[in-house]
């Protein structure tokens, strides 16, 4: 029979290894549930990286359409710019030449208006001097006539009516003066051509005609 130091020794010694052998199942379960957790961590790394990598690809593309919108907001901003700016210079430029073209007109109707006041003004004297010719030539003054209406004729010699006048106050200074002959027929050759030749000029054309055929014969 054991004795009863022997018993507890020997009951110490099983209980020793009970626990023993208890510590070294947890202590396996234990390195399980760690070896579980570290195989789960590094899945859940593995998964976090590569949401990461995609939530990574999906940032840097909004970034980059943010950066192309902006970039082409300051394209437009700058061809609105530079747009404008065309504008402005297009308008200064067209301003300007309004301005000088005002400046160019209102110096044409200055001009002109300085042209008519001239123009006005010299036909009022033409138109005097010929109302004074006309009456020397009326009251039978030819002489007087002739020089007045020869000076009108050349400063208007459109004016049929003073080549007319001028013509017969030359025939009537002196009808026997053959040496105006020629002159008297060449205006009333003008006279003709225009449609302004009188009786008056017709009858002094056939005499003078007349006289020199008749020199002639």
């Amino acid at each position: 029979m054991l004795n009863k130091k022997t018993f507890c020794f020997t009951t110490f010694i099983i209980i020793a290894l009970i626990s023993n052998i208890i510590l070294i199942h947890q202590t396996l379960n234990m390195k399980k549930s760690v070896l579980l957790l570290e195989t789960k961590v590094t899945d859940f790394d593995e998964r976090l990286s590569d949401f990461i990598d995609s939530e990574k690809e999906v940032i840097d593309g909004i970034d980059k359409g943010i950066t192309l919108v902006l970039n082409g907001q300051e394209d437009n901003q700058r061809e609105v710019k530079n747009e404008l700016e065309r504008i402005n210079r297009k308008t200064d430029t067209q301003f300007s030449k309004t301005v000088s073209m005002s400046k160019t007109y209102d110096a044409i109707l200055e001009e002109q208006k300085k042209k008519t006041i001239d123009t006005a003004e010299k036909d009022n004297a033409f138109l005097e001097e010929k109302n004074y010719a006309l009456s020397l030539y009326k009251k039978g003054d030819f002489s007087s006539a002739y020089t007045a209406l020869k000076k009108l004729s050349e400063e208007r010699k459109e004016d049929m009516e003073c080549l007319a006048c001028k013509t017969k106050s030359l025939f009537y200074i002196n009808r026997a003066d053959s040496s105006n002959y020629a002159e008297i027929l060449e205006n009333i050759k003008i006279l003709k051509q225009n449609a302004a030749a009188d009786t008056e000029c017709l009858e002094i054309e056939e005499s003078i005609i007349c006289e020199q055929e008749g020199f002639n014969e």
